[in-house]
């Protein structure tokens, strides 16, 4: 299997092969200039090719530079190849059928700069309010977490603090599968438990209500796919009314819901998160 930076140094090669192309296009081109271009010409229209020649030359040296810096950083977070399958040899005389193989299993980890931005994580979204204090210990989840690869999110800290299932863990946030049998009365408790005890969220029918007032209509759809619009009509309703404001982070196969105490854009900052794993207000989605 390929080396997770071999996108990057084939992209470096690529790179370096368009320097050579069109650094030394435009030297052939100023060379023929020279040759049969007319005279009288002055020195700066004269070394103007080799300037563009020099400066595609940088341009493209530096791609492939950034390139190659990338590939390592991929190659330095990637984990640690499998250990390879070991064959016991047969004894003189012993039967000819093979032995079962035994095999060597990797436990992954987590490479130093993992574990600091895991406890680093851990720390902002407690103080954030989106994890009870001392419920997520780093060297509990650090097993679990680096199941998810590197760099470390939010999203793989709360998947890792789900597979664990400490007490309270989830006793601020709400995780709501995206792809599974959809109950709209199970998303309206998961609301109703975020908006505090003077506010309440609940579903009548196909109705969803926000203190008994209807704020969106169930529509049938795919029976696996959670369909968000009920969810945000039901946030704005409760951020209309002064309940805690609702935020979300949509990972994989779920949506994490929680009241923090600081602005998504903040949180995001702070976490310093991926562009497809970034927390939001979910009364300001488009649906």
């Amino acid at each position: 299997m390929a080396r997770p930076g071999t996108v990057d140094r084939v992209s470096a090669a690529i790179s370096v092969a368009g320097a050579v192309v069109v650094g030394g296009w435009f030297v052939v081109t100023g060379v023929q200039i020279e040759l049969v271009g007319p005279p009288g010409r002055g020195p700066l229209d004269r070394a103007f090719p080799f300037l563009l020649a020099a400066a595609a030359v940088a341009v493209f040296g530096l791609m492939a530079w950034r390139s190659w810096q990338a590939a390592d950083r991929a190659d330095a977070a990637a984990p640690p190849v499998p250990a390879a399958v070991v064959l016991p040899t047969p004894l003189p005389g012993a039967p000819t059928t093979p032995a079962p193989p035994v095999t060597v299993r990797d436990v992954p980890d987590l490479s130093a700069e993992g574990r600091d931005r895991l406890e680093h994580t851990i720390a902002v979204l407690v103080d954030a309010g989106v994890l009870p204090s001392g419920v997520a210990e780093p060297g509990a989840l650090a097993g679990g977490v680096a199941d998810h690869g590197e760099p470390v999110t939010a999203g793989a800290v709360l998947g890792a603090l789900g597979e664990a299932d400490p007490d309270g863990w989830d006793a601020l946030l709400a995780p709501l599968s995206t792809w599974a049998e959809q109950d709209p009365a199970e998303h309206a408790a998961a609301l109703d438990r975020l908006a505090g005890p003077d506010h309440r969220v609940s579903v009548a029918g196909a109705s969803v209500e926000v203190d008994g007032t209807v704020v969106a209509v169930v529509t049938p759809g795919h029976p696996k796919a959670l369909a968000p619009g009920p969810l945000v009509a039901a946030a704005r309703a409760l951020r209309d009314r002064g309940a805690p404001r609702i935020a979300w982070l949509w990972t994989d196969q779920l949506v994490w819901l929680a009241t923090p105490s600081l602005s998504p854009a903040e949180l995001n900052d702070l976490l310093d998160q991926p562009v497809y794993e970034l927390w939001e207000w979910a009364d300001e989605a488009r649906v």
